[in-house]
């Protein structure tokens, strides 16, 4: 697939077939995810993959923990954020209710389960950076998420990142031995996404230039 075509289709899979993932194109798609750059070559990031019944073990230990702890899935700020980004996240939840219902599943239940579940996808990624580099790194871990994210769509995968997992980082990290130096930034489903599916036909759409360009000449 062209790079600009796989940036252009790309979009979350929210239901995934109940189809394994050969282990050689997962193997593959980490290549790409490494060859992402990175501050002066460091490639901070690291990745926890997990499937079968480890898979299945640790989303059981999420969503007990969701149950017990009830964490809101929102941005995670402390100040209120100016309206146009609030204005796109609720738009967005607009749109995809109605592909939710079909579902037959209530829209937040849909959101606060499936936020820390993987969403039933065959694969689970955790993605984690080492605790001593400084928060501008995370930039370089997200190139790599970003590079991941295509060369999974140029493979025919379906990805779905998943932020809201960060509030069970204590739960994953021991179910999964990852060490206390490790922080764990974020969580990705991987499969084959179920096409018929109504919420995997609904794609958020984006801000135009407009808004995120400043041009100086």
């Amino acid at each position: 697939m062209d790079l600009l075509a796989a940036m252009k289709e790309r979009r979350s899979a929210r239901t995934f077939l109940d189809r394994p993932v050969a282990r050689k194109d997962i193997e593959e798609i980490f290549t790409y995810a490494g060859l992402a750059p990175s501050a002066i070559n460091m490639q901070p990031w690291e990745f926890v993959i997990t499937y079968g019944e480890e898979k299945d073990r640790l989303v059981r230990r999420l969503l007990k923990a969701r149950k017990e702890r009830q964490v809101a899935c929102g941005p995670g700020t402390t100040d209120p954020l100016p309206e146009k980004y609030v204005d796109r996240s609720r738009r967005a939840a607009q749109d995809m209710q109605p592909a939710v219902e079909q579902l037959g599943v209530a829209f937040n239940r849909f959101v606060e389960e499936g936020s820390c579940s993987f969403y039933g996808a065959p694969i689970a990624i955790i993605v984690t950076i080492d605790r001593r580099f400084p928060a501008i790194r995370y930039l370089d871990v997200g190139l790599s998420v970003a590079y991941l994210l295509l060369a999974a769509e140029a493979k025919g995968l379906a990805t779905c990142p998943i932020g809201l997992i960060t509030a069970y980082g204590a739960d994953i990290a021991d179910a999964l031995s990852i060490g206390e130096n490790k922080e764990i930034v974020l969580g990705i489903a991987l499969g084959y996404a179920d096409e018929t599916a109504p919420i995997n036909q609904f794609k958020t759409a984006r801000a135009g230039q407009g808004e995120i360009l400043r041009w100086y000449e």
